[in-house]
């Protein structure tokens, strides 16, 4: 059942209404190229500890993220608006069935049913690259470069092997 044009006018001002919110806020106004020193109000990092510099990149990092988000949901908010212009508002977007009007009023952005977009996660979990896999811990590794280190130390033992530290004995004795 398609919505009515009344329920198309609410989604319509819930949309708007998101979208002003998000504007009012200056929330995904931020230019994240802003110098550090801008932000802090500090002419140098020099004379700062580097753990108040630290706390200051921390908090930065996290003002950008939450800033990258309310930009991508104003950029959702902006397409929901294109499709409620275009009447294709609450069909999905992969499927083409109706999304429930339950998950619009819950997110009136939604471009998938909750199936679909489950899915779609899905989908992206189960699909990462080769080069992002784990190394294995033990017998064969899949780095050739790790398997290397590991010859390396079984050969060589390290500063805490026996072999190094009675090198270091002997060369204290003469």
């Amino acid at each position: 059942m398609a919505l009515s044009k009344e329920e198309l006018q609410h989604f319509k001002k819930q949309l708007l209404a998101q979208k002003k919110d998000l504007l009012d806020s200056g929330a995904a106004k931020h230019d994240e190229y802003i110098a550090l020193a801008d932000e802090t109000g500090e002419l140098t990092s020099y004379d700062n500890h580097f753990a108040d510099m630290a706390t200051e990149l921390d908090q930065r990092e996290k003002d950008i993220t939450l800033e990258d988000a309310a930009r991508e949901r104003l950029s959702l908010i902006n397409m929901a608006l294109d499709r409620i212009r275009e009447g294709t508002y609450g069909v999905c977007v992969d499927t083409g069935e109706e999304i429930d009007k339950e998950r619009l009023e819950a997110i009136p952005y939604a471009i998938r049913t909750k199936e679909a977009q489950d899915q779609l996660e899905s989908n992206k979990e189960n699909s990462r690259p080769d080069d992002e896999a784990s190394f294995e811990t033990s017998g064969n590794r899949v780095d050739d470069r790790i398997r290397t280190a590991d010859d390396l130390q079984r050969e060589h033992g390290n500063s805490t092997s026996e072999t190094y530290l009675q090198e270091d004995s002997e060369d204290n004795d003469d």
